[in-house]
């Protein structure tokens, strides 16, 4: 009976300390100066590599992508396939196939990971940590406010404090899978909201699946 009322104290105990976590304000002041210099720029073209590891299940993966973001609209190359989003539709252009899928984004899902949203994710629904800084590069933890709704354990973000800049996000899986993006290239640009508009007569013989 004491050891059950050891384990049981032990387990409570660690839960009180977790409970206590809170966010840094060091951390917080960093991702603020992020956020400001990323809304500042018209728009923003990214050239990135994608890893995807398992050691466990042998698996190494990773591939290079482009994009283009201009407030809530995105242009993005990536594994094969071509992405257009307006801000409230998202046209996935699948060119080997002729095939054209168009979406809407629920913009009430705060949640939805998208183009638009993932260097500005981190805004809300996290424990910010700081971790370690060589130079200018500084790592920040992102601890799930509600792990139960995620499928991950945490994310790792690297930051150029000397340009306000992710370099670098690392997530890490629940079940050992690390995904990563590495950022090679990050600059302002200048785009014409026509750019994301979508134009039927560009894909004559393509099949457009319209899934709204």
């Amino acid at each position: 009976m004491k050891i059950f009322l050891l384990v049981v104290s032990l387990f409570a105990t660690q839960l009180s300390t977790f409970a206590q976590i809170t966010s840094s304000p060091e951390a917080k002041v960093i991702l603020d100066k992020v956020s400001a210099a990323t809304d500042a720029m018209e728009a923003i073209h990214i050239v990135f590599e994608y890893k995807l590891t398992n050691k466990a299940e042998n698996i190494s993966d990773s591939s290079m992508g482009e994009l283009t973001l201009k407030k809530d609209q995105y242009l993005l190359s990536f594994m094969g396939l071509e992405q257009m989003s307006d801000g409230e539709n998202v046209w996935t252009i699948l060119t080997d196939d002729e095939e054209i899928q168009i979406a809407e984004i629920d913009l009430e899902d705060e949640n939805a990971l998208t183009p638009s949203n993932l260097l500005k994710m981190y805004e809300t629904g996290f424990i910010y940590q700081l971790k370690d800084k060589v130079g200018n590069l500084q790592i920040i933890e992102l601890i799930p406010e509600n792990p139960s709704d995620v499928d991950y354990i945490k994310i790792e973000l690297l930051i150029d404090t000397s340009v306000d800049q992710i370099k670098n996000l690392k997530q890490f899986g629940k079940n050992a899978t690390e995904s990563e993006y590495v950022i090679n290239n990050f600059a302002e640009s200048i785009i014409s909201d026509t750019a994301f508009i979508f134009t039927a007569s560009d894909y004559i013989d393509f099949d457009i699946i319209d899934l709204r």
